[in-house]
């Protein structure tokens, strides 16, 4: 079959990356600190069909962060607690967005891309805390926030979301994108302000673990639960379609020794039906009309683990 011609592009990135850490030991069992550093995303290079359109490269995504936390023992080791705040900011951020291709007399082509969208600004936090009240229990909750949202930046496909708002056509009623080339390019609409994608702002996970020796036998019995809740999350920048909060909790029940160990399990124990993931895209069989995939989450289930150290 036809390979199609060959392509050919070229790019160099280069970056210096320092990371600077102080820290201040206040007590024996209390630490704070700071952090200091810069990391990079190396940039690359797009496909075939997007390097024919444009598209050959991206450029490198780079960011700057800074970090501040405490960590700490108390109560003779039986409680941890650590706190750290951060803010991270990010020039030329990565997103695999489509662009649409017209090329007349051939029908529209959809082409997907990794473009530098633009710059963006995370602010958050991440708490830790284990505490064991008693030998036999042990409760852990940790609670993550990651606040991000576009400092600038622009997107072809929400131009066109802004350019059909006031009649349902791609007229470029809000402007031609690229006036000097025939054809209409509605004009790249500004994402300032926009949530990432796939980029939940908060996360909690909290799990009690009960153990108990029994008897003299060697055998242990334990129980046990946790939940997990993710907050809503953006199939894309447009921060349109989302797929919506969700909790997840499981318990077990069982028992072990030093070889051998049993339990029983309940998986999504309240059936939650909140989707993964959430994907829009170009359906190349309808007019390009856009759709969505949905990452189904796997429904209430029961098992039995049994193991064998050898």
């Amino acid at each position: 079959g036809n390979i199609g011609a060959p392509v050919r592009a070229e790019a160099t990135f280069r970056q210096f990356l320092p990371r600077i850490t102080a820290d201040y030991q206040v007590t024996p069992n209390n630490l704070l600190y700071a952090v200091y550093a810069e990391g990079q995303k190396p940039g690359g290079f797009n496909g075939p069909a997007a390097i024919a359109v444009g598209r050959s490269t991206f450029g490198a995504e780079d960011v700057t962060s800074y970090e501040v936390g405490s960590k700490n023992t108390f109560m003779n080791g039986a409680l941890l607690v650590n706190l750290a705040l951060f803010h991270n900011q990010i020039k030329g951020y990565q997103l695999t967005q489509p662009v649409e291709v017209i090329n007349p007399p051939l029908a529209p082509q959809q082409v997907s891309a990794i473009n530098n969208a633009g710059d963006v600004r995370v602010n958050g936090l991440e708490f830790e805390m284990v505490i064991r009240p008693v030998r036999e229990l042990t409760l852990t909750a940790n609670y993550a926030l990651a606040d991000s949202r576009f400092r600038n930046g622009t997107d072809e496909n929400q131009g066109v979301l802004n350019d059909v708002a006031d009649n349902g056509l791609v007229d470029c009623s809000t402007g031609d994108q690229l006036p000097n080339i025939a054809g209409c390019q509605s004009r790249f609409g500004d994402i300032t302000g926009k949530r990432l994608p796939r980029a939940p702002v908060h996360t909690v996970f909290v799990d009690l673990d009960y153990r108990r020796d029994i008897g003299n036998s060697g055998w242990q019995a334990f129980a046990g639960i946790n939940a997990y809740l993710l907050s809503s999350s953006f199939a894309q920048v447009h921060n349109l379609a989302e797929t919506g909060d969700s909790v997840i909790s499981d318990v077990r029940l069982g028992a072990q020794n030093d070889r051998f160990r049993g339990q029983f399990y309940v998986r999504n124990l309240f059936d939650e039906d909140a989707v993964n993931q959430l994907i829009r895209y170009a359906d190349a069989n309808r007019d390009l009309r856009r759709n969505f995939i949905a990452g189904l989450r796997p429904p209430r289930r029961f098992g039995v683990i049994a193991e064998v150290r050898f």
